[in-house]
């Protein structure tokens, strides 16, 4: 099995223009946090989060911004 790091891999192009959307786990890579921390962002409002479906989402957009102002 061949492992990558987060950097190799490819991103994830959203199949929508207008939808933005990533799960949890790809919220964790791009912010380099565990799921404690991305649910510690959630509860401290740094970070909005949406339910689909019994799904929960986060904009990728939001993330991004994120990921820049925490690195």
């Amino acid at each position: 099995m061949i492992q990558t790091t987060v950097l190799e891999r490819p991103q994830t192009v959203p199949t929508h223009p207008d939808i933005d959307l990533v799960g949890p786990l790809e919220a964790c890579e791009m912010l380099v946090v565990d799921e404690d921390e991305l649910l510690e962002l959630v509860n401290g409002d740094r970070l909005s989060a949406y339910r689909l479906g019994g799904h929960i989402r986060f904009r990728a957009t939001e993330v991004m911004s994120l990921a820049r102002v925490c690195l």
